[in-house]
């Protein structure tokens, strides 16, 4: 293993270990850089100190890994003095087992869609809007409706789906799609822009016009995002700020999160949720509507009882190493 040069060496960078095999750099000082090693069973970054580093590292030939390249949660502990995730944190495997405890066939089980009802089923609740969409606006039938600048009607279809949405547990209140659409003034630009979006990346202006309807802080991502979610849940993601940004959190995922609505953190739920799903789809998962409901369970599962970080963390590294 050749040495190292430092200036090869920058936040993000994936490096090989001679001993403690494939890491992240998450920071670098003048006199040490810190780098996080999946399978050292902690939540802490190492810190390695200059020069010793250089012989230790190398960054040739070492393949990329979107699942760490994913984890961007890192602050410094003052008390450690060391770069960290959050003392929530828990591996993915560990949410996958926390998830499978209560749907022990994943996104296929009975129980996850919505056999025996109960409050927290979601995925159903979120097909249901979907199909209520496309008969209420698909088929051109918004476009056509915003080109006549027919708000009042565009408002009535969309208020028809908010009694679905209403019953994803944590998401709209009664009223809230109601309050945020009453200025047809606001509300004609807002439903320009969710058309625009569909089919693309959501465009800034759906942003800005989210904001233009005046919605508490709490609401404006919700409501920027749950129409092209709904719309077409393969492409676009669903932003709660509560539940998903915890869950990113546990996950070890900075979203970038700012309460107004922006591309920079919808750009980086979207990579987060894009990876998941990837990772997801051997229990089943199809879509971003079963990636929010993991998230959401994610978010609502307690620490306590959870299976030790380093034993998951040491079974992913094992089983990258196999594949």
């Amino acid at each position: 293993m050749g040495d190292i040069a430092k200036g090869d060496i920058a936040k993000g960078t994936l490096v090989q270990h001679a001993s403690l095999g494939v890491g992240k750099v998450v920071a670098v000082e003048p006199t040490a850089v810190h780098v996080f090693f999946p399978g050292a069973e902690k939540r802490y970054a190492a810190k390695l100190r200059w020069p010793a580093a250089q012989h230790l590292l190398r960054t040739d030939g070492v393949e990329r890994n979107a699942w760490l390249e994913g984890l961007s949660s890192f602050s410094l502990d003052p008390g450690e003095g060391r770069y960290a995730l959050a003392a929530s944190w828990i591996t993915h495997e560990q949410a996958v087992d926390q998830f499978l405890r209560v749907y022990p066939q994943g996104f296929e089980d009975p129980g996850y869609l919505g056999a025996g009802g109960g409050r927290h089923v979601r995925a159903p609740r979120w097909r249901e809007a979907c199909a209520d969409w496309a008969v209420a606006m698909g088929d051109g039938e918004g476009p056509r409706l915003v080109a006549a600048g027919d708000v009042r009607e565009l408002v009535r279809r969309a208020l028809r789906i908010e009694k679905h949405l209403v019953l994803v547990h944590g998401t709209f209140d009664a009223g809230t799609l109601k309050a945020a659409l009453e200025d047809p003034d606001a509300a004609l630009p807002f439903f320009e822009a969710v058309f625009e979006t569909l089919g693309a990346p959501p465009a800034r202006t759906l942003f800005a016009a989210a904001e233009a309807l005046g919605v508490e802080p709490a609401l404006a991502w919700p409501i920027a995002t749950v129409f092209p979610f709904l719309a077409d849940p393969a492409r676009h993601v669903f932003l709660s700020p509560r539940t998903t940004c915890a869950a990113a959190e546990r996950l070890g995922c900075d979203l970038r999160y700012d309460a107004a609505p922006n591309w920079a953190t919808y750009a980086a739920l979207r990579a987060f949720s894009a990876q998941l799903l990837a990772r997801l789809q051997a229990n089943g998962a199809r879509d971003f509507v079963d990636v929010e409901a993991f998230l959401h369970a994610t978010a609502a599962s307690r620490a306590a009882g959870k299976t030790s970080p380093g034993r998951a963390t040491a079974r992913a590294a094992s089983s990258r190493r196999a594949r």
